[in-house]
């Protein structure tokens, strides 16, 4: 296995089409659920640069990994959001695969090589603090929400390189990490407002240690008679993960644009 592969497998476990990962994710609409059941559906895309170190298969490997290079082999990628609420109580549901298929050559050997990379997150929170600060020019209120929310996040990894004429080389890993954080949410006018999530875990159960970072500017407006919010922010995600001959001790971070939709 060649020294890319290992950056290309660093390239599949973050391609949003990831991150971060638990009740990582733009937040919901804009305004309060009340007493009934509500369901936000939040499309969106991470662009990822990477930094960190990387072991597959005992090659060991700098992941320095650029924006522009994350889309370059993506054969197949889907990120999705859902946060289901009622009330002050809610879960934070974020799912994301994306595979990456870059043919190379090493030494005049053509290598063909997928990278396959999946996350799940779950993340139950809590709506502990709803300050109410103000009120908008049209009569809507200004609110402060702080959420602590405690999950996991089930991240999956898989290369198999290819060597045509040769042997194929195929290792994949799983972990779970344990995640408590909070959510924040703050109006700053009846279309505005700063959205923002922080967590850390791992703990050793799975990674050594893990943490999450975001925030977000949303704008809400109606479509097709729903409430809508664009939102446009910027994510880092850390893991540490070691295990047997795979090592993966990464920072991915990059700028995120996504469309939450309440149902």
């Amino acid at each position: 296995m060649s020294l890319g592969h290992v950056t290309w497998l660093a390239v599949a476990a973050t391609l949003a089409a990831v991150t971060p990962a638990a009740g990582q994710q733009p937040e919901a609409t804009a305004g309060l659920p009340g007493d009934r059941w509500t369901v936000t559906l939040a499309p969106y895309l991470w662009l990822v640069a990477m930094d960190g170190n990387a072991t597959v298969a005992g090659v060991k490997s700098d992941v320095d990994v650029p924006f522009k290079d994350t889309l370059k082999d993506l054969s197949f990628g889907a990120m999705m959001a859902v946060d289901i609420e009622k009330g002050r109580f809610g879960i934070g549901v974020n799912g994301l695969f994306a595979r990456v298929s870059p043919d190379s050559d090493a030494g005049g050997i053509k290598i063909d090589a997928t990278s396959d990379s999946g996350q799940l997150a779950i993340a139950p929170f809590y709506r502990l603090v709803e300050w109410q600060y103000g009120v908008s020019s049209p009569g809507r209120p200004l609110r402060l929400v702080v959420a602590p929310e405690a999950g996991f996040r089930v991240t999956y990894l898989r290369t198999e390189l290819e060597i045509r004429g040769g042997p194929t080389v195929d290792q994949s890993e799983t972990w779970v990490d344990p995640l408590i954080g909070s959510r924040i949410w703050l109006d700053l006018t009846d279309r505005f407002a700063i959205t923002g999530e922080a967590n850390i875990g791992g703990f050793g159960v799975g990674s050594d240690f893990t943490w999450n970072a975001q925030a977000y500017l949303g704008y809400e407006f109606s479509l097709f008679g729903r409430p809508t919010t664009l939102l446009i922010g910027y994510r880092a995600l850390y893991q540490d993960y070691h295990h047997n001959n795979f090592e993966w001790d990464v920072t991915m971070h990059g700028p995120v644009i996504g469309t939450a939709v309440r149902f």
